[in-house]
């Protein structure tokens, strides 16, 4: 079933990351993608990601397409950006996302991965938290370095943090505390 187990070398097969890319600029190669498409029974906006890594880790890139609900100044926004991840990448052709995607599979790109805070409800502890995320934030061609700027990443706003801290006292208050409406 494995033929010659004993003597194959592992060492240089350990090209599988085990940690992500952190904020900050990087030179990455474009190793796949996958579309809402491919994901069975998937129903929210339509998106593309792609997995693109180095030799410090990977990261994925999450790029959100236009639906029905989308504005018209949201659709420009996304699209632009698409196009712009595509072209630095070295896509010449922009008539079909799927061939445009698929001709910059193994190229290589100047990328900045930002960070932004977000609070949430823990599923476990049903008590607020604070995540933070890293994301695409854009990207330029090969060669054209990108220099990082911390206010690239986005710390929660004032009025995120006052909605944590108000979720955070209630979830700590004594239940006989807690006015409910009903």
């Amino acid at each position: 079933m494995f033929p010659k187990l004993e003597e194959t070398d592992v060492t240089s097969n350990n090209n599988m990351q085990s940690s992500y890319l952190k904020p900050g600029a990087h030179t990455v190669s474009i190793k796949s993608f996958k579309t809402s498409d491919e994901n069975a029974g998937y129903q929210g906006t339509p998106y593309f990601e792609f997995i693109v890594e180095n030799e410090f880790g990977v990261a994925f890139l999450k790029f959100n397409g236009v639906d029905s609900h989308t504005s018209e100044a949201a659709a420009k926004v996304r699209t632009s950006i698409f196009k712009n991840f595509l072209m630095a990448a070295g896509a010449t052709t922009y008539t079909d996302p799927q061939m445009a995607a698929n001709s910059i599979i193994g190229k290589r790109l100047e990328v900045c991965l930002a960070s932004r805070e977000y609070w949430t409800t823990d599923r476990d502890t049903n008590k607020p938290e604070i995540k933070s995320r890293t994301e695409y934030k854009f990207a330029n061609p090969l060669g054209q370095k990108i220099t990082f700027k911390e206010s690239f990443n986005k710390p929660l706003s004032a009025e995120d943090r006052a909605a944590y801290e108000s979720a955070l006292k209630l979830s700590s208050a004594p239940t006989s505390e807690v006015q409910t409406p009903f």
